[in-house]
């Protein structure tokens, strides 16, 4: 059995980048001063009692939140863990409050906190989104209220070693659980054996029936009770001379109804095979229970003997895994729902960075201005390939991912893969090759998007960790039916091989083959993890094989489908296109301001006139009042939202024959997003953030239309739009 622990936890760490705080706690917390003194005398006044004597914490300091997680985890390695922790929210130039405690909590799951603030920082709100809701989180408002602090320290401190006990008490229970369990099973296995072995049947039976942990009682058919074991007698709670003789209507076992039940199941000739019951124990109240009765003969007369199985334990327990299976699967959603909101988030900004920096290149600078501008530009490509690594894995791990089947090149996409990185492989003096079977179809159904990430997460890293020598890419086929091929890509260098220990974690999250590697060519150890996964989405496997100073060759499959050759006209543009574009009018709805002067800018650039509206009402207004050339329509915007003013322009619209293109501009990057805007009636989906060139093309290819074209009504999903979802290997490729 666990031991409980009883003495009170006083470990509490103070983390606060002010002196004076740590000195203010300390003598509140540590018995120095009048304090203690005061609130003694208000418990024997209040409660005409004397007081409990109060505790003299042990206080420990920090004066930052990395200097606090040190110390909770040497705590913790220790095994002497801090009750709980005052921390302050405002900490420069480190971690906040918020950050250090959700650091502290992965830390320590047991640490109860405390933020010390006045209630300036963050809302109730902002913390409970960041940290979750909890139990094991407070806040305490400045200035401090001494008596409030040594409550809320006494108070923690005595949730500590109840929440402890609590859990030894629970870990003893699931053992004794697991222990009868066990003995059940055993005492039943052992019943079956001696009723085969046995050739004398009343020995047999006076041997089991007295040994046995089962409760089992001996009636006739009317269910009087003539004999039962020990067990039984216990399960309720009665000694075998007050219940002899007496129907299990009369023991208190079964209600009338259930009795009668089981003597109509008897009568009809069927079993009572684990029958679930509710009855009643004198010594342990309303229990639940599993009931099995066998017709016997003993001596030349019908008997019949009662096994009661108590699973009231079990039923608690099964109870409790559905409640948090519930739990969990609320956790699920709320996870989905942060990552939609997270895309948004980080997307919203970096597109206004990306753009403006473009936009900025474009003009006259001085070369040093060129050169601070292209390192800022760079260093946001960098950050948003992780974003979108990140993304892309949680996206994964949430099964909130989908692999598209369209036509296109396989031929193609290795090459233009190939040539994405052939600049850097040529900085870096390498030979870059690539060869496509001619066995390989010309044009096949598959997710090219994704296909181009692997085999760019696979070349990218080729090149990076190659120092001299070549990089391949091959395109074979591994199988072939008619309906399609298991396509076989592999990469193959010269660069510095992976240790035979580290081929197997090659491919899981947050690994590296080489901790060192991190910090010589970055990187976030997502790449390959992400790669796997999709290949495995596809049906499809991937591999690899190395020796450590000669090279690697990272290998996959993939399977595809042969496309018809109509599929071919899916690949060419629209005939309705023009080489030449003339100036738009074109509304843009924007609520980001930074979003919407970037837009702006590049669009007036262009020559085209722009019609601004901050919400999706005011958009609707304008598109009521006139016919504009195409609308730029963010989702996310106060009033009524992108979809919403779609959903009412496309409505009003059917009865005058005109269709206004309308593309997407939106941070969300989820599965389904797509799809939202093209059911809503918009033509193309542009992900944010975009690149000045994606925005430029969309501009051209509608301006190419001719004027009636546009006005007679364009079916939303043709080529006059162009659905511009993006995948993250495309926009790596363009930044490249």
């Amino acid at each position: 059995m666990t031991e409980l622990a009883t003495d009170l936890n006083r470990r509490i760490l103070v983390i606060d980048d002010n002196l004076a705080i740590h000195e203010d706690l300390r003598k509140i917390l540590s018995g120095e001063g009048e304090v203690q003194a005061e609130l003694e005398d208000d418990e024997a006044f209040l409660f005409d009692a004397a007081p409990v004597a109060i505790t003299d914490f042990e206080i420990d300091s920090a004066y930052q939140g990395e200097e606090g997680l040190q110390k909770v985890r040497e705590a913790a390695a220790e095994g002497r863990p801090y009750a709980l922790a005052f921390v302050d929210v405002r900490m420069p130039p480190g971690w906040d409050g918020i950050e250090t405690i959700g650091r502290l909590r992965e830390a320590d799951p047991n640490l109860q906190a405390v933020i010390c603030t006045a209630y300036s920082d963050y809302s109730w709100h902002d913390i409970q989104r960041r940290l979750g809701h909890s139990d094991s989180l407070l806040i305490l408002k400045k200035p401090f209220d001494n008596i409030e602090v040594i409550q809320l320290a006494h108070a923690l401190s005595r949730k500590w070693l109840v929440s402890r006990q609590a859990e030894a008490k629970m870990a003893d229970l699931d053992l004794m659980v697991a222990r009868r369990t066990l003995e059940l099973e055993e005492a039943h296995e052992h019943i079956e054996r001696e009723l085969l072995k046995r050739a004398r049947a009343q020995e047999a039976f006076r041997i089991i029936f007295e040994a046995s942990a089962i409760s089992i009682a001996l009636t006739d058919p009317a269910f009087q009770c003539l004999d039962a074991n020990g067990a039984f007698a216990a399960q309720i709670g009665l000694p075998k001379e007050k219940f002899l003789g007496k129907d299990l209507v009369a023991v208190g076992l079964l209600d009338r109804e259930s009795l009668d039940a089981l003597l109509r199941e008897l009568s009809e000739g069927r079993l009572v095979e684990g029958t679930e019951i509710a009855y009643g124990s004198r010594a342990a109240g309303p229990r639940v229970g599993l009931i099995w009765i066998r017709n016997v003969e003993i001596q030349g007369e019908r008997r019949l003997l009662v096994f009661l199985l108590d699973i009231t334990d079990r039923k608690r327990m099964e109870e409790e895994l559905k409640e948090a299976r519930i739990s969990a699967e609320a956790g699920a959603r709320a996870k989905s729902e942060f990552l939609a909101n997270m895309s948004h988030e980080v997307r919203t900004p970096m597109n206004a960075i990306i753009g403006f920096t473009q936009l900025t290149l474009s003009s006259e600078l001085n070369p040093q201005q060129r050169e601070y501008l292209e390192t800022v530009e760079g260093s946001a490509a960098s950050l948003l390939s992780v974003i979108n690594d990140i993304l892309d894995f949680s996206k994964i791990e949430a099964g909130r991912i989908d692999l598209q089947r369209e036509p296109f090149s396989p031929r193609e996409c290795v090459e233009g893969v190939a040539r994405t990185v052939l600049l850097d492989a040529s900085l870096k003096g390498l030979s870059l090759n690539w060869e496509v079977a001619p066995e390989l179809p010309d044009l096949a159904i598959g997710d090219a998007g994704r296909l181009r990430q692997v085999l760019l997460n696979l070349v990218g890293n080729a090149v990076k960790f190659t120092e001299r020598g070549s990089v391949r890419v091959e395109a074979a086929v591994e199988s072939s039916d008619g309906a399609g091929v298991l396509a076989r890509f592999a990469v193959r260098d010269t660069g510095i091989g992976i240790a035979p220990d580290k081929l197997k974690s090659i491919f899981e999250p947050f690994r590296q083959a080489d901790s060192s590697t991190t910090r010589k060519y970055g990187g976030t150890g997502l790449g390959l993890a992400i790669a796997c996964r999709l290949v495995e989405i596809g049906g499809g496997r991937i591999w690899v094989e190395s020796v450590e100073g000669q090279g690697s060759t990272f290998s996959f499959t993939v399977p595809l489908q042969r496309a018809p050759v109509a599929a071919e006209a899916d690949l060419e543009p629209c005939a309705s296109e023009k080489n030449d574009a003339r100036p738009l009018d074109i509304l843009v709805a924007e609520d980001n301001r930074a979003g919407q002067t970037l837009v702006c800018s590049l669009l007036r650039e262009l020559g085209h006139g722009i019609t601004t509206a901050v919400n999706g009402r005011e958009a609707l207004e304008w598109a009521q009042r006139r016919d504009f050339d195409l609308v730029l329509m963010d989702l996310q915007m106060p009033e009524m939202d992108g979809l919403q003013a779609t959903a009412e322009i496309r409505a009003r619209e059917r009865g005058r024959g005109r269709h206004t293109p309308i593309v997407a501009m939106t941070a969300y990057a989820m599965k389904g997003d797509r799809e939202r805007c093209l059911d809503a009636g918009m033509d193309g989906y542009l992900s944010k953030p975009f690149q000045r060139g994606e925005l430029v093309d969309l501009v051209r290819r509608v301006g190419s239309l001719d004027p009636p074209e546009r006005r007679n009504g364009v079916p939303a999903g043709s080529c006059a739009v162009p659905a511009l979802d993006r995948n993250p290997a495309a926009a790596e490729a363009r930044q490249r």
